[in-house]
């Protein structure tokens, strides 16, 4: 079978020569006797359209195919099936009363410099404590005298991501005591933080209700459903 790029006779953007298409209906003829006319163009269609469709692959998508040749009768079968139970057809025809006006956006207009940026922002956000939505927060000294938690071992937990601290001011970092239980990071926020990367969102998003999982991830890391917030996270961030 010889299958070009020529403009004329085409089948999924490729064109099958007469000859060629002969050839095939001749094989499927000798191998398919009880074929009917009718069911022995329509299978000749599909195996063009398949070829063309192939021809148009890279040498390695095609290596893949053949390598999963058991998956691929199915498949096929499957599409084809598909295609036949329709009864509308694949594209919907419009009918345009009026000429269509063409239109063209202004663009991003010219870019600003650092500092220009940054004053037009502040002119639209607005400051928020960081309680405000963080909830209450706690700097290492709080916390060692509240749980006894030095401040080596919380330097350790935050390095690992097993607590979140949050920026305050150009370095100090607070801790949502949230994420405490009994002196100790709640299981689970490691993974949760790895997956996210960024401990502002990961808090955000863990204090969030997510009906998907019956509330906040927090609140459901407490409830030892680990797997599921490790999961919503994925899902969310992965």
């Amino acid at each position: 079978m010889v299958v070009t790029a020529s403009k004329s006779g085409t089948v999924g953007g490729f064109a099958v020569k007469a000859a060629a298409m002969a050839d095939i209906l001749k094989v499927l003829a000798r191998h398919n006797p009880g074929l009917s006319k009718t069911a022995l163009m329509a299978t000749g269609k599909v195996v063009v359209a398949i070829s063309a469709a192939t021809a148009q692959l890279t040498t390695e998508q095609q290596q893949k195919i053949v390598s999963r040749e058991d998956k691929l009768a199915e498949a096929l079968g499957a599409v084809v099936a598909d295609l036949a139970a329709r009864d509308t057809p694949l594209l919907t025809v419009l009918t345009v009363e009026r000429p269509v006006e063409a239109s063209k956006g202004a663009g991003l207009g010219k870019l600003l410099e650092l500092d220009e940026g940054r004053r037009r922002l502040s002119t639209y956000s607005t400051p928020v404590r960081i309680e405000d939505w963080a909830g209450a927060v706690a700097g290492p000294a709080e916390i060692e005298k509240a749980f006894g938690t030095k401040r080596s071992t919380l330097h350790d937990w935050q390095k690992r991501g097993a607590v979140i601290g949050l920026l305050k001011g150009e370095r100090k970092h607070v801790f949502p005591l949230a994420q405490f239980v009994d002196g100790r990071p709640v299981q689970g926020m490691s993974d949760v933080n790895r997956i996210i990367g960024n401990p502002r969102t990961a808090w955000q998003w863990l204090t969030q209700p997510k009906p998907s999982i019956g509330g906040a991830p927090i609140d459901r890391l407490k409830a030892g459903k680990i797997g599921e917030v490790i999961a919503a996270a994925e899902q969310d961030f992965g």
